[in-house]
């Protein structure tokens, strides 16, 4: 929380100066009038006073490498909607997350938040201030229930939605844990046994003379690399993480990879159901809140997160715009199942369209939870049997001349 220093006059007309820690200046002038002074001047003590250049960067680098991830997101709407239904003020609330939040960064943000909303803003126009933080999407909501009174029940409506985000990210962080685990524990390994064991083998196998078998001279040569060139082999692999990361800053590596990612073999159904689900559920959540059809479906576009799926989207909106129906322009663009666009027909029929999508957003989701723990149960076995072949490989060919040594010492 920053320093501020204030000059004010007390009860008695004495001036007064002072240092406060404070949220922000309306902070120190809440601050001073419940103590009955009168601010005259409020300014924010500079870094350098505070702590040096040295504290200066070392706050400058905490902001920098501090994220601001979905759980925290979840956390400040749950605790909005905890407080406003308490009947607390919307600045008052913000001020009392603000001061319990460990994240420098929400801390900021929330602190500038609480100064915008007392200087007159309303609460969607100063999230939106932040839109690395709070999407299209989050301001949308705020928006459409600071219109229609209903704020609380917006922002719970976005913390459900936000949860069973989070919840679908950590599910499929969970079932990817183990496959990291046993390729990076294989890839250890493997390392270990060329800078350690293959040298010891090495100097035996050249104190009988002969020609060593193939896989086994292979294992040598491999660990001669490991052993000349290491620096080397951790620039090339430092490298090449770097330049892929560089590639996906061009828009063409980027839609490549989309088209790629929703047609693989494996997990391409499973990608599929993903941005379905996330579709729907930003549909239902955007067309309740009173957002219009048009504009429902362009912020939908950016959240599929997939360029196929966005320029899909966008097309459908024009479409629509021209009149023609939801479910037909999205059937038109081909990218969504039957089950999707029956359920949409459904939807446009009775005139519920939002209840609708909540309904294809929970089919989805259960089919993706489906796919992750199969997924999960398929991947086991074939790792374990990935890591028996690739050590079993190398022992057999450590201990290959070995079987053909009485050959070798003639």
């Amino acid at each position: 929380m920053p320093k501020f220093r204030y000059v004010a006059k007390d009860f008695s007309g004495k001036t007064v100066t002072g240092e406060i820690m404070a949220g922000g200046q309306t902070d120190v002038v809440n601050k001073l009038q419940t103590q009955n002074m009168i601010p005259m001047s409020v300014t924010e003590v500079s870094m350098q006073q505070k702590g040096g250049g040295f504290q200066a960067i070392n706050d400058k680098i905490t902001m920098l490498t501090t994220k601001v991830t979905l759980a925290d997101k979840v956390f400040f709407t749950n605790q909005m909607v905890t407080f406003l239904n308490a009947g607390v003020t919307l600045t008052k609330s913000i001020k009392n997350i603000a001061d319990s939040q460990k994240n420098v960064v929400v801390k900021a943000v929330l602190n500038q938040l609480y100064d915008d909303i007392n200087a007159g803003s309303d609460f969607s126009a100063a999230l939106a201030k932040h839109p690395k933080i709070f999407d299209q999407m989050y301001i949308n909501i705020v928006k459409a229930g600071e219109t229609s009174g209903n704020l609380d029940k917006a922002l719970k409506s976005l913390a459900g939605y936000m949860e069973k985000s989070q919840q679908m990210q950590s599910a499929i962080k969970s079932a990817m844990m183990y496959p990291k685990f046993v390729v990076i524990f294989t890839v250890v390994i493997v390392f270990v046994i060329l800078w350690k064991i293959i040298p010891v083998f090495q100097s035996l196998f050249s104190s009988f003379g002969g020609e060593l078998p193939g896989p086994t001279q292979l294992l040598v040569d491999a660990s001669d690399v490991i052993q000349n060139h290491f620096f080397l082999i951790l620039l090339t692999i430092g490298g090449i993480w770097y330049g892929i990361k560089y590639a996906f800053k061009f828009k063409q590596v980027r839609d490549n990879w989309d088209k790629f990612v929703i047609s693989a073999p494996l997990f391409g159904e499973m990608v599929r159901q993903i941005i379905a689900a996330r579709v729907a559920s930003v549909l239902a959540l955007l067309l309740s809140s009173g957002t219009s059809m048009l504009e429902s479906i362009e912020i939908a576009s950016k959240v599929a997160n997939n360029s196929v799926y966005e320029d899909a989207l966008k097309k459908s909106a024009t479409d629509v715009s021209n009149g023609i129906e939801l479910s037909v322009a999205f059937k038109k663009q081909n990218r969504f199942d039957d089950v999707f666009i029956q359920l949409l027909e459904t939807g446009e029929e009775t005139g519920k369209i939002d209840d609708l999508m909540k309904k294809i957003a929970e089919y989805y989701d259960g089919e993706v939870a489906v796919k992750v723990k199969g997924f999960s149960s398929l991947m086991e076995p074939l790792l374990i049997v990935f890591m028996g072949v690739v050590v079993g490989g190398i022992v057999v060919a450590i201990y290959l001349p070995i079987f053909t040594m009485g050959e070798v010492i003639q």
